[in-house]
Parts: structure tokens; sequence; C-alpha cells
């Protein structure tokens, strides 16, 4: 029996029409309802169910397992420390956002921070990518001298790859430090609204499935679109060079890893949640439309990060004899 504290039916539907729909034509009350807590969601769970969500754990756990042993190999054979520590974070992106998809799957009502996280961490990995290629070329330094003689393009996507007309540009040291601020502050901004958007969450005032005009959600969810874009646009002016410069440190796999899981953790997300608002998703006890479109995307993030974790581990596992360089020089 679901609690009148769990009961909460959608704002957009009138509450006489809720109790006709309960009374009247049999729909259960679990579809207007918040998914159960983690202490009771086995006990509603069939046998299927519990099968399926112990395979998508031990996918969880191979996945942390082969990272631990990528991160081994790097420990001890990549020679510089900078470089070192962001082979470690970046690499584990795939790893880390199926962990957070696993506390998703067994613990459905923290979704909302489930999310936050992915999205904070991801916006990280941004940062973190730019920096694989910097320090693929060894640095700032190293990359402005080795662009020195080269014309770079700047029509890239996503912005400004309708652009051909935009002139090329020569690398230098100012512009490159431009490049890494337009990417940090995808980082910043990122993690900062999410904080914000929770706060005001636990006020009743910010409701992430609100996307009308008067909503917090869409302004916010807009800016950080745009701040988006924003941070793509030096990764991919640099990337073009970087698969012509760096095709022996893998690079071409690790941005495709970046590539997807950008697709993953923001389209497809945002895809279930387009078709759990328009009722296109039927609930399923003891799972709400919402509730369920959610479970679907962390099923699928889970295998799809699963198989990205292998494609990771091949494309980061590299040895690096060259000598390391200093922070304060690189950026």
């Amino acid at each position: 029996m679901t609690s009148m504290e769990e009961f909460h039916p959608d704002p957009r539907i009138p509450r006489q029409l809720v109790d006709l729909l309960i009374a009247n034509y049999s729909i259960p009350k679990a579809c207007f309802s918040k998914p159960p807590a983690a202490s009771q969601l086995p006990h509603q769970l069939d046998t299927l169910h519990l099968c399926t969500f112990g395979i998508l754990t031990t996918l969880v756990i191979i996945s942390l397992i082969l990272y631990l042993e990528e991160a081994f190999y790097l420990r001890k054979k990549v020679l510089c420390s900078v470089k070192r520590k962001t082979l470690l974070w970046s690499s584990a992106s795939p790893t880390i956002i199926a962990i957070f998809s696993c506390f998703g799957l067994w613990i459905p009502r923290a979704s909302m921070f489930v999310e936050i996280g992915i999205g904070t961490y991801f916006a990280i990995c941004f940062y973190l990518i730019l920096t694989v290629i910097i320090e693929g070329f060894g640095g700032k330094d190293a990359l402005v001298k080795k662009m020195e003689n080269t014309d770079v393009h700047i029509n890239t996507g996503p912005c400004c790859c309708c652009c051909p007309c935009l002139p090329r540009i020569k690398l230098t040291k100012r512009k490159a430090t431009i490049f890494t601020l337009g990417v940090i502050q995808m980082a910043f901004l990122k993690p900062i609204f999410s904080f914000i958007g929770l706060f005001l969450w636990a006020d009743g005032i910010f409701n992430p499935d609100d996307v009308s005009a008067q909503s917090l959600a869409l302004w916010m969810g807009t800016i950080v679109g745009v701040s988006t874009i924003i941070a793509l646009w030096p990764i991919g002016i640099l990337f073009r060079q970087a698969k012509t410069h760096l095709s022996d440190q893998n690079i071409g796999a690790k941005f495709a890893v970046f590539q997807i899981l950008l697709i993953l953790t923001t389209v497809q997300t945002s895809i279930f949640s387009i078709l759990a608002g328009a009722g296109q998703i039927p609930c399923f006890p003891p799972y709400s439309s919402r509730a369920r479109s959610q479970l679907m995307n962390n099923n699928l993030l889970i295998v799809e990060t699963f198989l990205l974790s292998i494609v990771a581990r091949n494309a980061y596992r590299k040895r690096d004899d060259e000598a390391g360089f200093s922070f304060k020089q690189s950026f």
C-alpha cells in the first residue's frame, strides 16, 4: 500500500481525475507514486527483474576491475606524473558513470542525485580530454611550438562547422589559454548549476521535469547547453590537429570514447525524459512512467559503459616513456 507521503500525482493532471482513474479504470496507484525505497525494492520485483539487476551489477563490477588493472598499468608504465594523473582520471569516465547508474538501479529514489553526479563528473571530463590532448603534445609550450608553422582551422563543430569562410589562425600561447578557459567554464558552470538546482529543489522551487517557459529548469538547461557548445569548440579545434600528430597515442579512440559518452549522458537521457513526459513510456508497478524511463536509461547506460570501458582500456593502456614536464609550464 502506497502511503500518502509517497503519493504525488503529476501537477498537470487534476487530482480529481487521478482519483477517478485509480478508482474506475484500475490504474495502479504506483503510477502516480514515488518509486520504492531501496529496502522495499527487492520485495517488489519478480525473479526476472532481480536476475537482470544482478547481471547489470556484475557488469559494473567487471568494469571496475578492468579500470583498476588499467590504473595499475598506467602507474607503472607512464613516466610523467602529470600525464599519468590526467590519464587515470580521464580513462575512469565509463566506469564512474556505470557506478552512478548502478546506484540509480538499486536506489531509484536517488535518480536526480545520480543525474547530477553523472553530469558533474562528465563536465569535468571536458577539461580532462582537453588536457589529454595538450599533454600529449608535451604541454602548452610544446603544443604552441609544434603548431607555430601550422594554420589551424577553427571552422569545426558544433558551432562553426558551417562557416568555411572563417580564417585560419596561428596558435599562440595566449590563444591556447583562451581555448583552455573556454572548456574550464563548462567544467565550472555545470556543477554550480547542478548544486543550485539541488538546493532549489529542496525548497520546492526547482522541478527538473517542468519545461514550461517560466521554469527555472528550462533556462538553466539552456544556459548549460550553450556552455557545452562553447566548450566543445576548442576541443574540436585541437583534436583536429591532434589526430594527425598524436595518432601513436590512440588519441582518436580516446576522443571517440568521450564523444560517445557525451551522447549517452545527454541525448539519450533527454530522449527518455521526453518520452516519459509525453506519456510514451507506460508505468509498470512499482515504477511510474518517469521512474521507469530512468530505470531504462540506467540499464542501457550500464551496458553501454561496460563496452566503452573495454574500448577505453585498450585506448589508454599504452606505455609512455617520455620525460615529464612541470604542471606550471603546461597550464
